[in-house]
């Protein structure tokens, strides 16, 4: 069935349905909607919240518009990495499934990071 349909919307939706969760998390950086108290509470500086709540909705926002997008998954990935083990380690019970997932989503970052955005993005326009 994939085989019928053109990659380059494929690819598109994809990368956009990936970093979705990201982008709309990061609202709460504009909201001012973000969970200090709680990061502080795993040893975490306010200032490091901010850091990482203006890369879920920037990193995300490049990604789903395709600009600089492997660099914008690569940060992504570090987020994630450090966010399944501060907040969802494994080893603490009730986390084993929320740190898998946290794993599954840096599967597809480095998928977006290894074939990039496709045409359909701003990186596949300046490319020519």
């Amino acid at each position: 069935m994939l085989d019928s349909l053109n990659n380059q919307y494929v690819l598109a939706a994809g990368r956009i349905l990936l970093v979705l969760i990201y982008f709309i998390g990061g609202f709460g950086l504009l909201t001012g909607d973000i969970p200090i108290d709680y990061a502080a509470s795993k040893g975490l500086p306010a200032f490091a919240v901010w850091i990482g709540f203006a890369i879920k909705l920037f990193g995300g926002l490049a990604v789903i518009v395709g600009f600089q997008t492997r660099i914008a998954a690569c940060l992504l990935i570090l987020f994630t990495l450090g966010t399944a083990f501060i907040f969802h380690p494994f080893w603490v019970e009730g986390e084993w499934n929320t740190f898998w997932k946290e794993i599954s989503m840096i599967g597809g970052l480095l998928v977006v990071a290894a074939v990039g955005p496709g045409r359909l993005s701003i990186d596949g326009r300046m490319k020519g």
